[in-house]
């Protein structure tokens, strides 16, 4: 026949299987995760917490076996967890009313004694929550160790304050105490087990959803790099049914083309997922069902697009689900709204080229054509060529402003332009170029780049000086960009004058500067814009940082874009 105490062991371990069961389903819910993790408590926090471990610390009193001359139960269980979970002030509560329920309420020789080490204990374990919660990992077994302490502790001073009689008859204090020691020790420990199993699972599947998340979004920028263009844009569908395998298909509306990505498990799914895109086709909307999400994609309050996704039927869209749709969403509308973005600034700097060209010097024009008006009759030869110089000029100085042209074109315009001058100046103008003459076709520049530089260091610069002087304009090759210079041995720039030059105020008489300085900056980025070194009376240098460009690199891309355009106009509604 089994001893009394294992008996008594096994009905206890039944009623605290039960509690620790009841105690674990309320760990689940949101409140009480957030009550437990949490480093400081509401007071309706602390109040639940009093009430729930009061409860288990009563029940344990009442759920009990006699042996070894005395009663087995797990009340500790209920005094101890108040105590590691919800502090000292749960843990003082939690300990006084078990403690003092004890005392009055179960009649045995040690009844006062039990009460009060109760509430010793349940005070202790809340003071040695703070040491517990220091320890981030492994908890079950600190909540062990420090459990095993505070029950041999107990059971210690229980000991000495009912001498003689425990050395009288030591094997019924160790049938009693041994028992309670192992099975309350080891149902806290059970209990944290169980807490951070659940915490771990749910930062997983955080973090899973995180990871996710952010690969995704990753993918969708890599694909968008380009802009909102239709074969980027139908990549999305993919990453969305690649996202939440869920779905079983997923569309999205742009330019009153349609694209779609199907994840079909079986032919119910194909079934029904042809019969909704058949009808999403024909009527670019689809009736609000609980399988079916429909987002707008906007820009500036109107829609621009539409995102579609699909569930099988009978089936939901989880919190989860629908937010990350919400986040695809938005992330379009932003993608959407920074290609838009670099439209208006492509547009600002081409209406900036044409406003350059438009406000060519009226008077460069009329002195010019007096120059060449007198060399009709003097020298007509000299004529002729001013008329090709001032023919090439223009042609050159109004062309397509939308694209990059050869380095050897813009330094044509600026001969052309020098030329002019210094048939009316004669040698007051000076002009050495610097320039490595085998690249000068390969090396592509912004239209307009050089010549209203070198034009300011001719009219503010050389002529303010009655003997002129000279002018360098010279290219310096570097790893990743080219280091392209004006330099001039003019008057030379005041210090004040020369940090608001460059300033968005459109002076009239340094338009071509600021323009120039703005283009730069739109097409290649800070880095690239105009610098001015200058000293009064010495002369200035004007210089900037062009990224290399190759005119075969600006041929694959032209060629490119037209295959691109090409195989839009081909395809008109895909589908992936």
């Amino acid at each position: 026949m089994e001893p009394n105490w294992i008996i008594g062991i096994q009905h206890v371990w039944f009623g605290i299987s039960l509690f620790l069961l009841l105690l674990l389903l309320i760990c689940r819910t949101s409140f009480f995760r957030q009550a437990i993790t949490a480093k400081e408590f509401t007071r309706q926090q602390i109040g639940i917490f009093i009430i729930l471990f009061s409860v288990i610390g009563l029940c344990g009193t009442y759920w009990n076996v006699r042996a070894g001359g005395g009663i087995i139960n797990f009340r500790a269980v209920g005094i101890i967890l108040g105590g590691f979970v919800g502090g000292p002030i749960v843990g003082t509560a939690v300990g006084t009313i078990v403690g003092i329920h004890r005392a009055f309420f179960i009649n045995t020789d040690s009844s006062f004694i039990h009460g009060g080490l109760s509430i010793i204990q349940g005070i202790a374990a809340g003071f040695l929550s703070y040491r517990l919660k220091h320890h981030y990992h492994n908890l079950w077994f600190w909540s062990f160790l420090y459990a095993f302490i505070l029950e041999f502790l107990f059971w210690i001073f229980f000991a000495f304050l009912t001498w003689p009689t425990t050395t009288t008859y030591p094997v019924n204090f160790f049938h009693l105490s041994l028992p309670i020691i192992a099975t309350n020790t080891i149902a806290v420990s059970i209990f944290y087990l169980a807490m951070e199993f659940f915490i771990h699972q749910r930062d997983s599947e955080k973090t899973q959803t995180t990871k996710s998340t952010f690969n995704a979004v990753i993918t969708l920028f890599s694909t968008l790099h380009d802009g909102f263009k239709s074969f980027s844009v139908a990549r999305v569908t993919e990453i969305m049914t690649t996202s939440l395998p869920s779905l079983i298909w997923a569309a999205i509306l742009y330019n009153d083309q349609i694209y779609t990505r199907t994840n079909y498990k079986d032919d119910a799914d194909k079934n029904q997922g042809d019969a909704e895109i058949a009808i999403l086709k024909l009527q670019h909307s689809l009736p609000d069902l609980p399988h079916l999400i429909t987002l707008p994609v906007k820009y500036k309050g109107k829609v621009v697009g539409s995102i579609f996704a699909a569930k099988s039927k009978g089936d939901t869209f989880t919190n989860t689900g629908t937010e990350f749709l919400h986040g695809i969403c938005h992330i379009l509308e932003s993608i959407y709204e920074s290609e838009k973005l670099k439209e208006e600034e492509n547009l600002l700097a081409e209406a900036e080229i044409r406003a350059l060209q438009a406000q060519i010097n009226p008077h460069f024009l009329y002195n010019t054509l007096n120059t060449i008006s007198y060399y009709v009759r003097s020298d007509p030869e000299t004529a002729r060529r001013l008329i090709q110089y001032l023919s090439d000029y223009f042609r050159h100085s109004l062309n397509n402003p939308s694209k990059l042209i050869p380095l050897s074109e813009e330094l044509h315009v600026i001969e052309c332009y020098t030329e002019l001058e210094r048939a009316r100046f004669g040698d007051r103008l000076q002009i050495e170029y610097d320039f490595p003459k085998d690249k000068l076709d390969d090396i592509m520049v912004p239209p307009l780049l050089l010549q209203p530089l070198v034009e300011n260091a001719v009219i503010h610069g050389i002529f303010k000086r009655p003997e002129g002087g000279q002018i360098k304009a010279g290219l310096i090759e570097h790893d990743d960009h080219y280091k392209i210079y004006v330099y001039d041995t003019g008057v030379g720039i005041a210090r004040a004058k020369r940090k608001r030059l460059l300033r968005d105020h459109k002076r009239r008489d340094h338009i071509g500067l600021i323009n120039v300085h703005q283009r730069l900056i739109s097409l290649f980025g800070e880095r690239s814009g105009l610098h001015i070194i200058s000293r009064k009376g010495r002369g200035t240098l004007v210089f900037t940082n062009i990224p290399k460009v190759t005119a075969e690199e600006e041929k694959a891309a032209e060629q490119a874009e037209a295959e691109e355009n090409a195989a839009m106009n081909l395809s008109p509604n895909p589908t992936v």
